[in-house]
């Protein structure tokens, strides 16, 4: 699967992008520690000139993040730039202080929308972000709404807005949300420190059935999105992924094949979500942007080797029996580093906890193999 992923192209097709560390928030689950800004962030001509080494790679699309990416003064100009040189740009905001100067710089900055992080009802949102948070970010999206502009919604899942998830999309279609993204909690950051709120991994066995049912829901609401650290296989694996292309599975974590990632200072890693110094570790940071540039760290060809260079004797755990180890790699990476340590080892696979359960009727048309059955008789005997 990795020689396909490179036939498909290996060029950063999909970016995101911290403008800024800065944050007016201080969530619970903030991966990143944001709060205060970088002592050493890219000056604005700098970020012009990433924008435009990230256009000439043919990146097709690039998420403009932080932090809080309105707290950078700039941030509308260089999205702009980036749409000026046929890039699609959108952005993810906490909302906080959303206000139609905002809106008139993203109509600016021409993004194709803008997506607001929203954490469940208001209890359960207030809870990890801020007090009074949830109804700001209402205000956001309705203003979005009455103007026309497109708005989506981020959610990460955690004990306190699971099982609501139904619910919670028949209120934001009332809201007029055009999409709506559904990602797992991960331990990295500041959520490491609050691990009370992270789902466990048995909690798949009817969390993926429920995101799938949501997924294929013909009632109008917004467009249902599992990200990468949702899944994988059994099957739900064709209701979570499928939405009219070609390939309609997981086929793998393409940090550093297809999607990078960009810190304030101007690190690049694989993918932003990916650790970095402010979590003690820098092995998935390839080099920094002033030393270098753009192409020359993405085309080295030492860059990535974790992910380039992948060889089923990495794999850990149950990934290294299982069938899909090839396709998969041991899913996203950010879920499987931050819960194990090990980039290619990931309890949070819904093929593997169906298995480790017994509960075969949910692996569709797979026969577990010999290997298969006896690790995870092992994980359930501990």
């Amino acid at each position: 699967m990795i020689e396909l992923l490179k036939r498909l192209g290996c060029y950063p097709r999909y970016c995101v992008w911290e403008l800024t560390l800065a944050c007016d928030m201080r969530c619970l689950h903030c991966g990143s520690y944001a709060g205060v800004r970088r002592d050493d962030e890219l000056s604005v001509p700098e970020m012009l000139q990433v924008a435009d080494q990230l256009a000439a790679l043919k990146c097709e699309k690039v998420t403009l993040g932080g932090g809080e990416p309105t707290l950078h003064p700039r941030w509308h100009d260089i999205g702009r730039r980036l749409s000026d040189q046929g890039v699609r740009v959108n952005m993810i905001s906490n909302g906080w202080s959303w206000s139609p100067e905002h809106l008139e710089k993203a109509r600016h900055a021409r993004l194709t929308n803008i997506a607001f992080s929203l954490d469940g009802f208001e209890e359960a949102h207030d809870t990890v972000r801020k007090p009074g948070s949830f109804q700001r970010v209402v205000a956001a999206l309705d203003m979005c709404a009455r103007a026309g502009f497109p708005a989506s919604v981020v959610s990460h899942v955690n004990r306190l807005n699971a099982h609501r998830l139904p619910e919670f999309r028949a209120f934001l279609a009332a809201h007029r949300v055009s999409s709506w993204q559904i990602q797992l909690g991960i331990p990295s950051g500041a959520l490491r420190d609050n691990r009370d709120l992270v789902i466990q991994p048995d909690d798949l066995l009817w969390l993926i059935p429920q995101i799938a049912a949501l997924r294929t829901d013909p009632t109008p609401g917004p467009m249902v999105l599992a990200a990468d650290n949702v899944g994988y296989f059994g099957r739900y694996e064709k209701p979570l992924r499928d939405r009219g292309a070609e390939i309609s599975f997981w086929i793998g974590c393409r940090a550093g094949m297809q999607v990078i990632g960009i810190e304030s200072n101007g690190n690049v890693k694989g993918c932003l979500s990916l650790p970095s110094a402010r979590h003690g570790n820098d092995r998935f940071v390839e080099d920094n942007l002033r030393r270098r540039p753009l192409k020359e760290i993405w085309d080295d060809p030492n860059a990535f080797a974790w992910n380039r260079g992948f060889t089923e004797a990495q794999l850990g755990g149950f990934c290294a029996v299982c069938r899909y180890r090839d396709i998969c790699r041991g899913g996203c990476a950010w879920t499987a580093y931050s819960h194990t340590s090990n980039r290619f080892d990931n309890p949070y696979c819904f093929y593997r906890q169906a298995l480790v359960a017994g509960r075969l009727e949910e692996l569709g048309d797979d026969v577990p193999n010999a290997d298969e059955l006896a690790m995870a008789a092992s994980l359930k005997a501990g």
